[in-house]
């Protein structure tokens, strides 16, 4: 019997299970790459132990230690494509031991990468200098872009070149790259820079995050900074966070 204010719940006659609707939902699956000296500053331990992660995701981590900047991504690029392609994660995710996120970065990362207009992503920091500078730089005559001027803080913006210490890079994007460029996917200078500025017998100093972009625009691929995602760049000697 229906008591009075009840709604009847009852599932119509007429519907049929094939009628269901079927989605195609799926865990969001990381791999999480911790680049280290071997000295864990006690500030990024508290930080990386508050940061969430999308709900129902799955980590899987590796930590490379006391290797070189370039090679260390390399090793950890060349692993994941190394991963049975049906156990492998979605993203690689970049998170550099000098970094003091706020608990909410890699979601905010995630949500926007999962429009697709992306094929990596990073949140905004600072260089360690007396004037601090956010890894924002954009090659076609603008240089750094700044808040005020170039972009709205919150704005999701390209860039030619970034940090890569906070970083979600789409896998089937990496996966391109293993096809259609030679390796190193990372590599640190001196050297030939790979930019049509540079001609090919002038030797240059350049960080691993430089050649990488590089290749990314190579293969057709978008790098944006999310200004919304706010990461603290902790100093270890001097104890600031810039």
């Amino acid at each position: 019997m229906q008591g009075e204010g009840e709604e009847d719940m009852r599932l119509e006659k007429e519907l049929q299970i094939s009628d269901m609707v079927v989605g195609n939902h799926k865990r969001a699956t990381f791999l999480v790459c911790l680049l280290t000296l071997g000295t864990v500053p006690i500030e990024f331990h508290i930080a990386s132990s508050r940061l969430a992660y999308p709900l129902n995701g799955r980590a899987q981590s590796v930590i490379v230690k006391r290797y070189e900047v370039g090679k260390a991504r390399d090793y950890c690029v060349e692993n994941l494509l190394k991963i049975p392609k049906d156990k492998r994660p979605d993203y690689m995710f970049f998170f550099g031991d000098d970094m003091i996120p706020e608990w909410d970065g890699l979601i905010k990362l995630y949500t926007e990468m999962s429009t697709g207009k992306w094929d990596g992503l990073t949140g905004l920091y600072f260089l360690k200098q007396d004037s601090p500078v956010g890894l924002t730089w954009r090659n076609d005559q603008i240089g750094y872009m700044y808040p005020g001027k170039h972009y709205k803080v919150g704005d999701v913006i390209e860039v030619d070149v970034t940090g890569m210490d906070f970083t979600l890079i789409s896998t089937e994007f990496l996966e391109k790259m293993q096809k259609e460029i030679q390796q190193p996917y990372f590599q640190t200078g001196p050297g030939q820079l790979p930019y049509p500025e540079y001609d090919k017998e002038t030797i240059v100093t350049y960080t691993e995050d430089v050649y990488f972009l590089h290749k990314v625009r190579a293969c057709g691929g978008r790098i944006g900074v999310h200004t919304g995602v706010k990461v603290g760049h902790y100093d270890a000697n001097s104890g600031m966070i810039f």
